[in-house]
């Protein structure tokens, strides 16, 4: 264990607050995916005693890196880890979630092209969950629909979205 996540699992057992600083130093430096999901609990666990607040910006990007990460890796048999669909279906939630919120485009633009970016890069596997796991049922809510929409026009994408977009009408959520 190094003692970044040493570090991490003290903050995580602590009532005490933990430092924005710190938490900003240890978003920047992570990189390994076990630990990754320790700071990601650690932001929804022992979020209000983060000091400043950590704010919407740097929690977003985490949450997204770590569910990209998560979907790309496909950690199996871990209890701290998400495998890839369930990490598919977090992102959803996720997604669905900032829908909800005010002031959020920008988080949801970014955490789109990420995803586009991570599906054009990869396999079939990624493809498959990114598609079954997330897309079809982001495509249930109209109000995502934007977000993605430029799928239909690219032709790397195109099948992909026409299959999900189908799925979404059928399924309106």
């Amino acid at each position: 264990m190094t003692d970044l996540d040493r570090n991490i699992d003290a903050a995580l057992l602590s009532k005490e607050p933990i430092s924005k600083d710190q938490v900003v130093r240890w978003i920047d430096i992570v990189e390994d995916i076990p630990t990754l999901s320790k700071l990601y609990r650690l932001t929804y666990e022992a979020y209000s005693r983060i000091q400043p607040e950590l704010g919407q910006e740097l929690t977003c990007a985490l949450t997204q890196r770590y569910l990209l990460k998560c979907i790309k890796e496909n950690i199996v048999d871990s209890e701290e880890i998400e495998d890839r669909w369930e990490s598919a279906r977090t992102l959803h939630a996720w997604f669905c979630q900032l829908a909800e919120m005010e002031s959020t485009s920008v988080v949801l633009k970014n955490g789109a092209r990420a995803v586009t970016e991570l599906f054009l890069s990869s396999g079939e596997d990624v493809r498959n969950a990114i598609e079954q796991g997330f897309l079809e049922h982001v495509l249930e809510m109209e109000s995502l629909r934007p977000y993605f929409e430029n799928w239909s026009s690219d032709d790397r994408l195109r099948e992909t979205w026409e299959r999900a977009i189908e799925w979404g009408k059928a399924h309106p959520g």
